[in-house]
Order: structure tokens, then sequence, then C-alpha cells
């Protein structure tokens, strides 16, 4: 991680990697997610996300799909890749830390043309959140709840979808609910703009959200989810057999459970 990019996430709040998975890659994925795509469930009715926000609103939900760790091979194999992907790893270092661990089960989200947008929400605030957190102590950044998500399509600058308040996850007083509807000071919300192979890492801390979609074609974003070796969001982290079995040494020791480094933890290490 560069001082350039080290500077760009504690100032933001998240940072934009480009090309980290090649047009080759890219389709493996998409092709895989093709073929499992009857299991992907539309969020409408109870389960919309755009809380009522006149803003947000679209003509049908976000798409939910996981599991796919746990698909037949070769389908599981792009996703495998990703979870201890080299590129990613010294990041995950340098922002959580060494023996970082796989929190919440690996899940695509897709929106088509017309889908609704997503509350903005974050951790900042007046209330200190010990599983969502950033703080920087020491001369090195401290991250709870961190996301890196894999673009597995193209999105322009009129698309919508990924947007984020820059630097909210230092701030110190609530944001207000009309800016999390998106209703207000939308100058300061910014729209991330990548290339499909692009991954996006961002603190939980910091103040997100969706906008709809307007693309013709369809939004496809994999969200990974880490956490410190010691700490844990979700409470889903006793993975099934299905998705243990096969794996490499550096993808297992991801799926530890939580617990202290120094109780002798598996650390991915790099070539670095």
């Amino acid at each position: 991680m560069t001082e350039n990019e080290k500077y760009l996430f504690d100032l933001t709040g998240y940072l934009l990697l480009k090309n980290v998975l090649s047009p080759e890659e890219v389709g493996l994925a998409n092709e895989a997610i093709d073929q499992h795509a009857e299991g992907i469930v539309e969020r409408v009715g109870d389960l919309s996300l755009s809380g009522g926000s006149a803003a947000l609103q679209g003509t049908t939900g976000r798409g939910d799909l996981g599991g796919m760790l746990g698909w037949e091979r070769p389908w599981r194999d792009p996703f495998r890749e990703m979870l201890a992907h080299p590129k990613i790893v010294p990041y995950l270092h340098q922002i959580i830390g060494k023996g970082f661990r796989l929190d919440h089960n690996m899940s695509l989200i897709t929106m088509r043309k017309g889908a609704e947008g997503h509350t903005l929400h974050g951790s900042s605030g007046p209330e200190f959140d010990p599983h969502q957190y950033y703080v920087f102590r020491d001369g090195s950044m401290h991250s709870g709840l961190t996301v890196v998500s894999w673009q597995l399509a193209d999105v322009g600058l009129e698309h919508g979808g990924f947007c984020v308040i820059p630097g909210s996850h230092k701030g110190n007083f609530r944001c207000p609910s009309a800016m999390k509807q998106y209703e207000i000071n939308q100058e300061f919300v910014k729209q991330v703009t990548c290339e499909a192979g692009d991954v996006v890492i961002f603190t939980e801390a910091v103040t997100h959200g969706t906008l709809p979609w307007n693309a013709d074609h369809e939004r496809r974003s994999l969200l990974v989810r880490y956490s410190p070796g010691n700490l844990a969001y979700a409470s889903g982290y006793d993975w099934p057999d299905a998705m243990r079995e096969g794996l490499t040494e550096a993808q297992r020791a991801v799926l530890e459970p939580p617990y202290h480094l120094r109780l002798n933890r598996p650390v991915v290490e790099t070539s670095e």
C-alpha cells in the first residue's frame, strides 16, 4: 500500500483499485453467476432498501445472491480466488491488520435498470461502534468491519450504484436523516465510477449507500466483508463443509473463527 493510497483511504474512507481482475477473470465470474442466476432474489415490498425516499425510489429492488463459495466446480473457483487475493491482502494488512478474517458470507449485489437505491448508512457519529469503526493510533489505521467490493460490470458517471460521503468515517456528528435519504446536500455525496475488474475497499464506518440504477446493463458487485482476527460482527462463522472443501492454506486462514493473533492464528502471507 503506497503512501498516497494510505493518505487517500484515511482521508476519504474508501479506495478504488484499478484492474485487479483481468477481463478473462471477470468473464469467468460472470459466467458462474449466469449459471446460478435463478437464485437471485430481488428485494421488493418489505425488503425494500430505499426507506421511502423519493430520490431513491425505483421500479424494482436490488438483487441478492449468495452461496458462491460452496458452488460446484468450476463455478466456485473464481470467487475462492478472491478470498485471499494476493493483490488485496497487503491492503487488508494495512487497514485491518494481519490475521484478518471473513466476517460475512460472500454476496453478490445485482441491479437492473430501474432498481431502487439504498439509504445511506455508516457507523460514524457520536456513538462508538466496537464492531464497525475507524480509528488512527500510533501511525496506523485500524478498521473494524471492512468491505472489499469486486466490480464485475462497468459503472459510469450516470449509471448510479455505490456512493459515499467521503471523510464521513471520521465524523463526530450524526448524519442528518434527509441526507441519508439523498434528499439534501447531494453535492457532498460521491458516486464511485469504476470498470469491470476494479475493486473498491471501504470501511463500514464511512457513510455509504446506493443510487438508483440507470444503465441498460446489469450492475454486478461482489461484496466480501472482513473483520480483525479477534472480532466478529456476524454470527455465522461456522462455515459449512461445502465451503471448506478444497480450500488453499491461505483461504482456510481467512475462514478461521475469531481469536487473538498471539494464539497462533494463521496469517495470510504476501510476496513483499
